[in-house]
């Protein structure tokens, strides 16, 4: 068998499977979970055997039925590298002649796809790899007292055009508020608003379970809004009996440092990355070669300034 697409009821049954190895695999048990719950449309789910599989994809059906901020994404999950690498080469799997995001891979497929790459003549890029921290204690954070000149909530649809124009000037791909739009309809988030109601700082889940797109408005970000949000979430989260975690570049001394001093542990079987393929250029045909830059933080606001501790692939590589 080269690859099996599963039904209905397999995605469930292996939805059940992933969530007993929890938080490990939390970052494709959530993408299953948003699959199965309707929440990423126009995606299949393919494994490399069934029902001993080794790998999980969830690549589109066609470009036209996911959204746009999704085209070209495939997310991934497997427990070994080595099986991954050969999965990823079987036929029918990858469409290789059109550009590919790999989402949720381990670092050291980096050089696999990279050989893949010469072989297409085409270009490949990488983020910086992230680890996984996870809050593991029974008891929740405390939440920080709330100041008497703000409110803490809940995004809605009406700051959908905020935090787009918050983001769009980032590296982030088209179709933000499309994706910002569904993030706030269908996942937790927490924000902090003025008595006018204006958004001064907030966060939100992503596709994968992921808290993510933390954002504090340059003038606020000595408030301890940072501890307001975080601890609010993660609160949500634990309430729901559902996993509170995010990803922190590997090199960001300060975030990782922050992430640890609040009470988040490292959880190694969950670090992962994002690739890039780009297929060559064909005539007639404009080439989707991207750069990858990634932030670097010198203090305390630079780092908040940057935070973007982010699973699903929130950004053009």
């Amino acid at each position: 068998m080269i690859y099996q697409i599963l039904n209905e009821s397999e995605v469930v049954e292996l939805e059940k499977e992933l969530r007993k190895s929890l938080p490990g695999t939390a970052k494709i048990y959530y993408v299953i979970r948003s699959y199965v719950n309707g929440n990423l449309q126009g995606y299949e789910v393919l494994v490399d055997n069934w029902p001993s599989w080794s790998c999980i994809i969830l690549r589109p059906q066609s470009e036209k039925q996911v959204p746009k901020y999704f085209s070209h994404t495939y997310m991934c999950h497997s427990k070994s590298v080595t099986s991954l690498k050969y999965f990823i080469q079987r036929p029918g799997v990858i469409n290789w002649e059109e550009p590919v995001t790999f989402t949720g891979v381990p670092n050291d497929i980096i050089p696999v796809i990279t050989e893949l790459s010469r072989k297409h003549g085409a270009t490949v890029t990488s983020k910086e790899s992230r680890f996984m921290y996870c809050w593991t204690k029974p008891e929740p954070p405390p939440l920080p007292q709330i100041p008497d000149d703000i409110c803490l909530g809940t995004l809605e649809q009406k700051h959908v055009e905020t935090m787009t124009d918050d983001w769009e000037s980032t590296r982030y791909r088209e179709g933000l508020e499309g994706y910002f739009s569904g993030v706030v309809q269908n996942f937790d988030s927490s924000c902090v608003t003025d008595k006018e109601g204006n958004l001064l700082a907030y966060i939100c889940m992503q596709y994968n379970g992921a808290m993510a797109m933390l954002y504090i408005r340059p003038e606020y970000r000595q408030c301890g809004y940072f501890n307001i949000l975080l601890s609010d979430l993660t609160r949500k989260r634990l309430a729901k009996t559902e996993v509170a975690y995010a990803f922190i570049p590997v090199q960001d001394t300060q975030l990782i440092k922050l992430a640890r001093e609040f009470g988040f542990e490292w959880v190694p079987e969950g670090n992962m990355t994002w690739i890039r393929y780009n297929p060559p250029a064909q005539p007639n045909r404009l080439s989707n070669v991207t750069k990858t830059v990634e932030a670097k933080s010198s203090n305390l606001e630079d780092c908040l300034n940057h935070l973007k501790i982010n699973a699903i692939p929130l950004t053009t590589l």
